[in-house]
């Protein structure tokens, strides 16, 4: 995508915040003998302004549905050993809380042993390689390729609407192109869907409480249908926010870079991290009505109606963290556009997807041994102490531009060679549906967006970035008598 209307990338940053300041607190007062740790439901950064005085502070808590990104909210970052005798801690199990190595150990819940079964260790070994390899490679261009075209849907209708060529801005184009679109026309269609996307904020909770009942056809055929509907409502959303950019900001490329990481640094400010910068590859979901009906909330509220929150979360979402993501991916895209490779787009591409992998699989892979460097290493645990989102947001920058490279990568391939019918518009169309129904088909298209509120993974392989897809399909498919019988046969024999 070039600078303005060649077809510009979008990605979905969807529901991506979970920075908290750190309490220490002594878990069960009565018991002297316990450790002092983190609280995983209250967790508050350990801060002059933390340890000041809150009236009422320990009436709020979080909400139920949380956002899926970070470990703020579920990963103990520092604990303090009194006087507890050392044996005693070792041996002290908190239900629920175990963490599988797979590279070195396996730990299990509930008090059992650590002589688990071999096989178990394999198949968890196994999943843990595979699961960024199939959604990484096998999935995720399927996913580019439904906003890619749902991108281009949207810029035909911006043309009918202006009563300009269907194929403006598809093909080539020159500078006075720009500023083609009238105001009216991309402030009318992007406060529609903002609309829209208030209705599923405000109605949240009533069609998530409605659809439990329902029997399981109906429930997927409303889900799936709700999911089609955010995913466009948001390609809608950010291509008319790129292209307001785009029509009413200078185009040099240096503004826009600046201008860039100015939001950078905003959200850092604002929210404390970069994790709504992040999306696929590294985030996959599973369509389930407990993750992709309610909108994940960060805020910590105390005697508050729900429909505040969910009135205070949107506003913070789908106005100012959405403004802020798009500006940040439009000026690290734009400068791609301008100086790497411009002339030849299919090395541009090639090289973009080659930059973006090495960046991604590494940070997948080495997610459990980053988090766990407090552990290991005192300097570390010094700066996880006093630096407590220093390192991590380190992480989602790199992670932030291996999404960038990766997404104009396949961008740039289906712009240049998906072309099938003499008009755009229906090879655009095929695409669209046929991407979506694929990816609703093996239950992740609700990967489109992100899961909208944290998925339980229980191997927690991937703790910085919810990443379980396969593993749930495969935990489903080994529930099914037939498999669950050949799985007990294999253990049997071994």
């Amino acid at each position: 995508m070039t600078q303005n209307y060649q077809r510009k990338h979008v990605q979905s940053s969807r529901r991506k915040s979970t920075t908290f300041p750190i309490f220490v607190y002594e878990e069960e007062q009565a018991d002297t003998n316990r450790r002092l740790s983190v609280c995983p439901n209250f967790q508050r950064r350990l801060s002059t302004i933390s340890q000041l005085y809150l009236p009422n502070g320990n009436e709020y808590h979080l909400q139920e549905r949380i956002p899926p990104t970070g470990l703020e909210y579920q990963q103990n970052i520092i604990s303090t050993a009194t006087t507890t005798n050392e044996n005693e801690n070792e041996n002290e199990t908190i239900e629920g809380e175990r963490r599988l190595s797979i590279i070195t150990k396996y730990s299990s819940n509930n008090n059992q042993t650590n002589d688990v079964d071999q096989y178990e260790i394999n198949n968890k070994k196994f999943l843990f390689i595979i699961e960024p390899m199939i959604t990484g490679l096998l999935l995720f261009p399927i996913l580019v390729l439904f906003w890619e075209t749902g991108w281009n849907l949207n810029l035909i209708f911006l043309n009918v609407m202006n009563k300009f060529s269907s194929d403006l801005h598809l093909d080539e184009f020159t500078q006075e192109d720009f500023e083609s679109y009238t105001w009216q026309s991309l402030f009318f269609s992007y406060l529609v869907v903002e609309i829209l996307l208030l209705v599923l904020y405000m109605l949240q909770d009533f069609i998530y409480n409605n659809l439990k009942n329902k029997n399981y056809l109906i429930k997927m055929l409303i889900l799936k249908f709700h999911i089609f509907l955010l995913s466009t409502i948001y390609i809608v959303q950010w291509e008319m926010l790129w292209t307001i950019w785009d029509q009413f900001t200078p185009h040099e490329w240096y503004f826009e870079f600046t201008l860039s990481l100015t939001s950078l640094f905003s959200l850092i400010v604002f929210i404390g991290h970069l994790s709504d910068l992040v999306c696929s590859p590294f985030l996959f979901s599973y369509d389930s009505i407990e993750f992709n009906i309610q909108f994940g909330c960060p805020l910590l509220t105390r005697q508050m109606k729900q429909w505040k929150i969910n009135l205070i979360n949107f506003i913070l979402y789908e106005i100012i963290i959405s403004n802020l993501s798009i500006i940040t991916w439009r000026g690290f895209y734009h400068f791609l556009d301008n100086f790497f490779y411009p002339d030849n787009l299919t090395l541009s591409a090639g090289l973009c997807l080659l930059i973006g992998y090495l960046l991604y699989f590494p940070l997948m892979y080495f997610q459990t041994y980053l988090e766990e460097l407090n552990l290991k290493y005192d300097f570390w645990t010094f700066i996880s102490i006093n630096f407590p989102q220093f390192y991590r947001n380190i992480r989602h920058l790199l992670a932030f531009l291996s999404c960038v490279f990766v997404w104009r990568g396949y961008w740039l391939l289906y712009d240049e060679y998906l072309y099938i019918f003499e008009d755009y518009y229906k090879t655009y169309l095929l695409f669209y549906l046929i991407s979506f129904l694929f990816l609703s088909l093996i239950q992740t298209s609700s990967s489109i967006n992100g899961p909208l509120s944290n998925i339980d993974d229980k191997n927690q392989f991937f703790p910085l970035y919810p990443h379980c897809y396969v593993s749930i399909v495969q935990r489903k498919i080994s529930q099914c008598k037939i498999f669950k019988q050949k799985n007990q046969e294999e253990i049997t024999k071994i």
